[in-house]
């Protein structure tokens, strides 16, 4: 049993996963298992995947038996792992070297939610984003500072938590709320230990289709009434614009 479980979900990766590979393979702590979820890609990224990971046993490669989105992989792939740690990575970022290390310093000391430091890589901009201090559930429902790239969780005392596969966006916040609202306060890591890849076609580029599913999170998933759920959009839509202001 590893320490640290690794999850990505991947999906039409076959011109990124080998730098994400590369990355993962770097890490100076090496008491990880790293399971890949490939959620029926069209191109052959399953095949390209399985041959990387061939000979070496800290990494599983799995499908899901039809496309289902990055909470469906994800699942899986948690329903797989056997280490305390849980961490996230998607098949286009990147982990520094001393990711894990660090990381698992700083949990033992301030988990069991953590996260830290990333570096956004957009076309023209590379900034750094740093995490707060502390997050609890009344500061995460104004903007979600909790990546999936850089957030880990001990799950000997967060428990076993899936993804609700009813949302195909911000699925990964829902997940983080879940916590929160146990009254569990996540902890910020100041050191910059990732690179988060931004792609202009990403499926939060879609400003219509992000404003409806932002108010179907705080409506359907948290429970609030039509208008604080509106409130919290409108929040939430100011905290974005703050966060990526340099960002393009």
């Amino acid at each position: 049993m590893a320490l640290i479980s690794i999850i990505t979900p991947a999906y039409n990766c076959r011109n990124t996963i080998k730098e994400t590979y590369d990355s993962v393979l770097s890490q100076a702590f090496k008491d990880w298992e790293w399971i890949i979820v490939d959620d029926c890609s069209k191109d052959d990224s399953f095949s390209f995947i399985k041959e990387l990971a061939k000979d070496d046993k800290r990494i599983v490669v799995l499908q899901t038996p039809k496309n289902g989105g990055s909470a469906v992989a994800r699942n899986i792939a948690l329903k797989h792992a056997s280490g305390r740690y849980i961490t996230f990575l998607d098949s286009d970022d990147l982990l520094d070297s001393n990711y894990l290390e660090c990381q698992l310093e700083f949990i033992k000391d301030n988990g069991p939610l953590i996260s830290a430091g990333y570096r956004r890589q957009a076309e023209h901009t590379c900034t750094d984003f740093y995490v707060p201090e502390e997050t609890d559930y009344k500061k995460a429902l104004k903007g979600n500072p909790l990546s999936c790239l850089t957030t880990m969780y001990d799950r000997s005392v967060i428990g076993d938590l899936y993804f609700d596969e009813t949302y195909n966006r911000h699925e990964d916040y829902i997940f983080w709320l879940t916590i929160l609202k146990r009254g569990i306060v996540a902890k910020g890591n100041h050191n910059v230990l990732a690179t988060y890849v931004i792609h202009s076609n990403s499926k939060n580029s879609n400003k219509s289709k992000l404003v409806k599913s932002m108010y179907r999170v705080y409506h359907k998933s948290q429970g609030f009434n039509w208008l604080k759920s509106w409130i919290y959009v409108f929040r939430y839509a100011i905290y974005s614009k703050k966060k990526y202001r340099n960002v393009h």
